[in-house]
């Protein structure tokens, strides 16, 4: 029986992990809930079930059998041992565990950027002023990012490995809300995504990606990550 995983039919917090699925060439069921149209479908029913069998339902999750997961960084860390893309001595096992820290930690400060927890009256005004905010960090932050990738060819070492994918996924992101000029300054962080974009299976599944809306409805950017335009920052 093919692998179930699961989430909601936007780009949102996954897309290292369907990247990744992609890569190795995995045949899964691809389950998407209707965020818009009927997300009673997930907190109604499906949550309630499944919460007989996952020890903490919520989304994304991956079925594999026995296997069953949720959160998006322990999938990512069960997809990456299953498939030959996992820490090859301790030294590489200390590099992705900080890189996926520090991945994860920008995401959270992109996430409420996108969507700050204010009234919907002036999101749009509060997401403006967060991200102007944000861009004079920029440099500092992809500069720290470029040193550790060093003369490394991926983030671990000389071998792609699961934290590429969220690295990836991390970086795309600053592309997509901040002008990617950004990158400029940095050509070694130029070139790993280039090496990434160019990956068997990633290479075909990121015209799907550029289809799927970014984010949830409400958010401050919505759509199709192919509709984005540069900001002039």
């Amino acid at each position: 029986m093919a692998p179930i995983f699961a989430y909601w039919d936007f780009r949102g917090i996954v897309a290292h992990i369907r990247l990744l699925l992609a890569y190795a060439d995995v045949r899964y069921e691809h389950k998407q809930y209707d965020f818009q149209g009927n997300p009673a479908e997930w907190f109604e029913v499906d949550k309630i079930q499944l919460g007989e069998t996952l020890d903490f339902p919520n989304l994304p999750y991956y079925i594999d059998g026995k296997v069953q997961l949720t959160h998006s960084k322990t999938i990512l860390a069960y997809l990456g041992r299953k498939h030959n893309l996992n820490a090859a001595n301790e030294e590489e096992e200390l590099r992705i565990s900080l890189i996926i820290e520090q991945m994860s930690d920008l995401r959270m400060i992109i996430s409420r950027i996108a969507n700050p927890p204010v009234p919907a009256t002036n999101r749009q005004e509060i997401h403006e002023a967060l991200r102007k905010e944000y861009l004079d960090t920029i440099p500092s932050r992809l500069g720290l990012i470029a040193k550790f990738l060093g003369s490394y060819n991926w983030m671990a070492g000389d071998h792609l490995t699961y934290a590429d994918f969220l690295v990836y996924d991390v970086l795309d992101f600053h592309r997509l809300l901040f002008n990617p000029k950004h990158f400029n300054g940095f050509p070694t962080l130029v070139a790993y995504m280039e090496r990434f974009e160019n990956l068997k299976g990633v290479k075909e599944f990121l015209v799907t990606m550029e289809k799927m809306p970014t984010n949830r409805p409400g958010v401050a950017f919505f759509g199709n990550s192919k509709d984005f335009k540069p900001k002039e920052d």
